[in-house]
């Protein structure tokens, strides 16, 4: 394709196609990343629950290896390198558990000063002032960092000279990144796989980037008029990429597309469901059901409002999404383990000696496995590359830009 493209994306950010590859944990790893960069997407490794020196040494392993790969293709990256020609690097982070401690706020900073990224991408929630008191128990905590360099994540960012993708699914939570600087929004709508807001806190993609387009480019200050918007959630080929670009949008975020992808991490099968999927956006469901039994067991739980997912329906959301009270009360339930005959496989009696397991809604939730997916997955027919997934998006959606003229801008004579 001779054209290329021009959106406030493609000028203030690496990519020259105006996607964007989600950072999804355990799946957007140094291969999918390279892959859809390399393409000319910008893509992205999900840091996750950046919570554990373990975390950060996996992190640090991704990073090396996405680097290892461009020196590979031709594209060296030594200490001479500078930050004008090394490959874009964009890395994605879970706020509410990684900033959730005076560490976690140093391990972040520590990783910036190391590495530079180019971009870094922030969500649940995008923003995070330095003063921390969502707990991530039940005991409220208050950790504090003392440096008076920045302020919140966005300005920690900054202070590396690393941008901010910062993704939302409210217009509330926009109007706050905003007001705090940051460099692009990702409107996150309650179509997309995996995290993001309820449904009765979020809207849908079309319905949320319009209105956050306005926004950004009605703000009456100015300072931040011109930043990408992006639209996110459902989105899985070229019509909607057009779609997006018709909406006011500089660009899309792919996530459950490039899951099914062939450098994508994560579990083969699991991939293959997205590809056999052949459904309907109503096989879809964005429920709690999820998050309310991992909650119930993780040490790094979802808070509202972004403790909901989008996943293939299957027989744990068909049982309890609109029994989310039941859920929760046969969650409190405990049960005991015994043998046929109703003793304790220990040896003692019903009365002594009990041995409590795990609760019955969590060993099936843990026997049962969820499929991520937004409610764009029946369009997908395939595991293939990321490049020919980000080129096919491409070369439709531009035919479709360039047929609209012929079809809209019609002399009235001509019809006649």
């Amino acid at each position: 394709m001779n054209k290329v493209w021009q959106t406030r994306l493609t000028q203030q950010f690496p990519p020259t196609i105006p996607i964007i590859g989600a950072p999804m944990a355990g799946v957007s790893g140094a291969h999918l990343a390279f892959a859809t960069t390399k393409t000319g997407a910008l893509g992205s490794i999900a840091a996750g629950h950046y919570v554990t020196d373990n975390s950060a040494h996996n992190l640090d392993l991704e990073v090396q290896e996405y680097y290892r790969l461009f020196d590979h293709n031709g594209h060296k990256t030594t200490s001479a390198t500078t930050e004008a020609t090394q490959p874009p690097l964009m890395v994605g982070f879970i706020c509410h558990s990684t900033f959730n401690s005076e560490e976690g706020w140093n391990r972040v900073e520590n990783f910036m000063k190391r590495y530079k990224p180019q971009v870094v991408q922030y969500f649940s929630p995008a923003l995070v002032a330095k003063k921390q008191t969502t707990p991530l128990t039940t005991t409220t905590t208050t950790t504090t960092v003392d440096d008076a360099s920045f302020n919140n994540n966005i300005e920690l960012a900054h202070k590396y000279g690393c941008k901010v993708m910062a993704q939302v699914g409210t217009e509330e939570e926009a109007r706050k990144v905003l007001d705090a600087g940051t460099d692009c929004i990702i409107a996150q709508g309650t179509e997309a796989g995996g995290h993001g807001c309820r449904y009765d806190v979020g809207s849908g993609t079309l319905a949320l980037a319009s209105r956050i387009v306005t926004l950004v480019r009605g703000n009456t200050e100015g300072k931040k008029k011109n930043i990408p918007v992006l639209a996110a959630g459902g989105i899985v080929n070229g019509r909607g990429l057009a779609a997006a670009l018709a909406l006011g949008c500089d660009g899309i975020v792919l996530g459950t597309r490039l899951w099914a992808s062939s450098e994508a991490k994560g579990a083969e099968w699991k991939k293959q469901k997205l590809a056999d999927a052949n459904v309907g956006p109503d096989q879809v469901i964005r429920t709690t059901v999820m998050d309310k039994v991992q909650n119930s067991f993780s040490k790094t739980p979802w808070p509202e409002p972004f403790d909901s997912s989008g996943v293939l329906r299957n027989e744990m959301t068909d049982m309890w999404h609109g029994r989310e009270k039941e859920l929760d009360q046969a969650l409190q339930c405990k049960t005991r383990k015994r043998n046929k005959t109703g003793v304790d496989e220990k040896g003692g009696d019903e009365d002594n000696d009990e041995k409590e397991e795990e609760n019955e809604v969590v060993v099936q939730f843990k026997n049962e496995s969820f499929i991520y997916a937004g409610k764009g997955v029946g369009d997908i027919s395939s595991i293939t590359s990321a490049h020919d997934i980000i080129q096919q998006i491409e070369k439709e959606a531009f035919d479709i830009i360039q047929s609209l003229p012929q079809m809209v801008l019609v002399d009235k004579g001509d019809n006649s």
